[in-house]
């Protein structure tokens, strides 16, 4: 076993004795129910990453529900390196803990929550509130929100700590159109200021590798579209589209198509595609010459298509299979991911559902 690995593991089985402790706690406060879910990454960098990941719902009140996350993201090799100090990448783990709580007011449902996370050399802090509305007895949903996140970068390998401040807002609309069709029509906007660089990437200017400079602000905007589409036998249909842009010049197109099918009453089988292309940001290139004023090596700020492919299996066990209670359920997904610039990746993930409070 790699020394790399023994960390890894070691979190996941930590994270696996928390689950058990959350569930045992809150099993008499009559829950709803716990997902416990395990997810395996790596790529072609030979980065390894496991996430342990523990989401807890629960109905307060007829009125008032809570729903509250901690995951643990051991990583083998730091993904963005700081190949100064460390050549072959540093061993890194992110912890991170949030909560949502949302209440009922007869047709508008109002969630507000917040998120923390950490690791070696980042800190996140998020706030987000959403306000959701029926209309024309429930075939319309109007959905608003707002995101700030303070983002603090490390400077590695010098001690400072660098502030980024990120605002998101968005709506969406999203409508029956059918017995059998859903559609909806989203919008977001996001603007970033402050240190938007990485620490860790380097670029060659002039023959010299060199950390990157970028603009100080950046805004962001897109524009999605989805369609559900239920067909006979118990079969699903679902296609995306999402258009985004940036005062950077960035441009994507991201197609998505999947198709589901309930082989019985306890399984549930899907398979989804997604195509994805960008343009590079106006300022990007492989090498600089000269005195650039903007440059950077930032391998997502460079034009590149990739594919996306996942299946996912659900299994709902009942009292006649795997000898489980009704309510509980398994899910297992891989996904497959790769691009024309030289990177893959593969994810394997594994879930567990336990209804909190059900009699076995």
């Amino acid at each position: 076993m790699s020394r790399a690995t023994r960390p890894v593991l070691a979190i996941a089985a930590v994270s696996f004795l928390l689950v058990l402790l959350v569930a045992s706690t809150n099993s008499a406060q009559n829950a709803n129910e716990v997902n416990v879910s395990f997810h395996t990454f790596q790529d072609t960098r030979d980065v390894t990453v496991l996430t342990p990941t523990v989401e807890l719902s629960r109905d307060m009140t007829d009125r008032t529900s809570l729903r509250a996350t901690f995951g643990v993201d051991a990583i083998s090799a730091a993904s963005d390196s700081c190949v100064r100090c460390h050549r072959d990448g540093a061993p890194n783990h992110r912890t991170g803990v949030g909560a949502v709580v949302t209440r009922k007011f007869d047709a508008y449902r109002w969630s507000v929550g917040g998120a923390l996370s950490g690791e070696k050399f980042y800190r996140a802090s998020t706030f987000t509130t959403a306000l959701t509305r029926d209309l024309a007895e429930a075939n319309t949903t109007v959905a608003a929100g707002y995101t700030f996140s303070l983002n603090q970068p490390t400077l590695h390998p010098m001690p400072d700590v660098a502030n980024q401040y990120q605002h998101d807002g968005f709506v969406a609309v999203t409508q029956t159109l059918s017995k059998t069709t859903i559609g909806q029509v989203g919008y977001e906007v996001e603007r970033l200021s402050g240190y938007l660089d990485s620490p860790f990437l380097r670029t060659d200017v002039n023959g010299v590798m060199t950390l990157g400079q970028v603009p100080d602000t950046r805004v962001r905007q897109t524009v999605s579209l989805r369609v559900r589409q239920a067909l006979p036998a118990d079969t699903f249909l679902e296609g995306d589209y999402r258009r985004y842009i940036d005062d950077w010049q960035v441009g994507s197109n991201a197609f998505g198509a999947g198709l589901s099918h309930r082989f019985a009453r306890a399984l549930l089988a899907d398979f989804s595609y997604r195509r994805y292309d960008q343009t590079g940001a106006s300022f990007y290139a492989p090498s600089y010459t000269g005195t650039p004023q903007y440059f950077t090596g930032d391998f997502r700020l460079a034009p590149f298509t990739s594919d996306l492919y996942s299946g996912r299996v659900v299994i709902n066990p009942g009292q006649s299979l795997l000898h489980l209670p009704a309510g509980y359920g398994i899910t297992l997904q891989y996904d497959r991911y790769q691009s024309d610039n030289g990177f893959e990746s593969a994810m394997f993930s594994a879930g567990f559902r336990v209804p909190l409070g059900a009699k076995p």
